[in-house]
């Protein structure tokens, strides 16, 4: 046996580290130490059974301890199968070619890589590069910068035309600027303008509803006026023929009523035949009694005296009949002095001077 083992094996044994663990793994690790069963043997007895000391009292627990657990571990191994036990570790094995080579491979590439980094980097750095390498070194510099100044040229040119471009771009977004202000400009004065022309027009033509319609109510209040007059008129001619009819013994006769009056487009149609044939006097569109006519003679020359220069006198016929129905002689004599101005005068302004010496209003002319 060796004693030298079982030495080490039994401080191992007593390390209290080691007794705190299980007697099977302690056997093993024993075994894998190259030790045999007479020697595991030997070192756990003396393990378990020191030398005598007084002093030491907790050794003696722990040997008897550990004997007691070796015996417990016995009795248990015995009901399972026997441990393999492993031998020692084998030696190491000879070296071969192979690992000369692979050894000499590997030394061949990192020699190449330190020959490599002090080649280009240390050297380089150390030692100053040679005329030829600085002359190819300066010209490789001055093509470089040949071309840079290439670069800068086209770029340059390309720049000036996209600047002459952008200042076109900007003119002409300036005139197209100026012709919409001036067209908004315009178009505000004409917008001012249009209001302006539109609130005239819409006084004018307030003005002129208002003046239509004063002019209507003035013509109506005209007419009503007229109208009275006419009948005040033909109420006095009555009487006078009655007057006339009852002093000479004539046979009275009947004044037709004012119906009878002819309208105004019965008197523009007697005025265009007057204008037309001057030697034909005019014929009443009433024909049922001989005092129709002389009435409405009558009546025109009352509006004749009112107006005496738009009026025109009736035909020598109507004359007579209204001489024979009691008209004064100063009628009689002021409507042919009408009547021989108005023969001097020509068709269509006969025709217009007849209408105004009737004293149709325009409105019902407009009408007719």
């Amino acid at each position: 046996m060796n004693e030298e083992l079982i030495s080490s094996a039994v401080s191992f044994l007593q390390d209290t580290t080691v007794a705190a663990s299980p007697i099977n793994k302690r056997i093993e690790f024993l075994q894998l130490k190259g030790l045999n069963e007479d020697e595991i043997d030997e070192a756990i007895k003396r393990a378990n059974n020191p030398p005598a000391d007084p002093s030491d009292q907790t050794k003696t627990t722990t040997a008897t301890t550990y004997r007691g657990a070796i015996l417990e571990n016995q009795q248990t191994t015995q009901n399972f199968a026997p441990l393999d036990y492993y031998s020692a570790a084998p030696p190491l094995p000879e070296r071969t070619w192979k690992d000369y080579f692979i050894m000499a491979t590997a030394t061949a590439g990192v020699t190449y890589g330190f020959y490599q980094v002090v080649s280009r980097y240390l050297l380089p750095s150390i030692i100053p590069p040679g005329r030829t390498r600085l002359d190819d070194d300066k010209q490789v510099i001055e093509e470089e910068f040949i071309k840079i100044d290439k670069v800068l040229e086209q770029m340059a040119i390309e720049q000036k035309e996209v600047k002459d471009a952008n200042d076109a771009k900007l003119k002409d977004i300036d005139t197209v600027i100026e012709n919409v202000n001036g067209f908004l400009q315009k178009y505000n004065t004409d917008k001012v303008k249009f209001d302006d022309d539109l609130k005239l027009m819409k006084l004018e033509v307030d003005n002129l509803q208002n003046s239509v319609e004063k002019n209507m109510r003035l013509t109506k209040e005209s007419i009503h006026d007229e109208l009275r007059e006419i009948i005040e008129e033909l109420d006095s001619l009555k009487s006078l023929i009655k007057v006339r009819g009852g002093a000479t013994g004539v046979p009275e006769r009947k004044v037709p009523p004012v119906s009878s009056i002819p309208s105004a487009s019965e008197i523009l149609k007697k005025a265009k035949s007057n204008g037309n044939s001057t030697t034909v006097p005019a014929k009443s569109p009433v024909d049922s009694s001989p005092v129709s006519e002389p009435l409405h003679s009558f009546s025109v020359t009352n509006s004749a005296e009112s107006q005496p220069e738009k009026h025109r006198a009736p035909s020598f016929s109507a004359q007579k009949e209204l001489h024979a129905a009691g008209i004064p002689d100063w009628q009689l004599a002021h409507k042919k002095k009408e009547e021989e101005e108005s023969m001097e005068k020509s068709g269509d302004k006969k025709v217009q001077e007849s209408i105004l010496k009737v004293g149709v209003p325009q409105w019902q002319l407009n009408a007719s």
